[in-house]
């Protein structure tokens, strides 16, 4: 999940700026790990109990990630950690499940990107003023909601399909971040080049008002 405030509706500091560029491994090193996941999804022979334990640690794996990263809009990182574990528990629920199915993987994938996907999309829109990427971020969000409801509208799944699915998934999320953490590594940069924009339109203006 990429982590904002969706409440959030606010300018950034300088110190906030930096702050969250400083963060942008931790966004890439979870992207890696999508990708890689999900290549590993892709070329395994799966059993129905093998696959719930794999997606649970990786589940656990990003939820601890999330909990180290700061999120992309400046807010207090306690939205990373209540997010990060979260996810953390969701995922050892995930693993831990007795006698997991398709039906329960299904479900279980499907209604926590379906949050995610809400997630990101309240975030991107909140923090339109504010984020560079934020289409992107709406993109992947509704994304993500298209494939929450497709999952959850498919309870007789055939195992191959749902591997296909979640592994897709985990290949396209994670090269959306991978994207979006070289944004963010770049963001004081695309600041301070925005904030020389402005001031060179306040010039203009100015010149132009003076003249008249």
């Amino acid at each position: 999940m990429i982590v904002t405030n969706p409440f959030r509706l606010s300018s950034w500091t300088k110190r906030q700026v930096d702050a969250v560029s400083r963060g942008w491994w931790v966004l890439l090193l979870t992207g890696v790990l999508s990708v890689i996941a999900g290549g590993i999804i892709l070329s395994t022979d799966w059993t129905v109990s093998d696959l719930a334990v794999f997606i649970g640690a990786l589940l656990v794996v990003r939820g601890i990630f999330m909990m180290f990263s700061v999120p992309l809009d400046g807010a207090v990182r306690g939205w990373s950690i209540a997010l990060g574990a979260l996810e953390t528990l969701f995922g050892i629920a995930v693993w831990a499940w007795p006698g997991p199915t398709l039906l329960v993987i299904a479900f279980a994938i499907g209604w926590w990107v379906l949050f995610s996907g809400i997630m990101t999309v309240a975030g991107a829109i909140s923090g339109r003023g504010v984020l560079p990427y934020w289409g992107l971020m709406l993109a992947l969000g509704i994304l993500e909601g298209i494939f929450a409801l497709w999952l959850l509208a498919r309870p007789g799944m055939t195992l191959v399909v749902a591997i296909l699915a979640i592994g897709l998934w985990c290949l396209i999320y994670g090269v959306v971040q991978i994207v979006i953490s070289f944004e963010v590594k770049n963001l004081p940069e695309r600041v301070a080049e925005f904030g020389r924009g402005l001031a060179s339109v306040s010039d203009e203006r100015s010149d132009a008002a003076a003249n008249h």
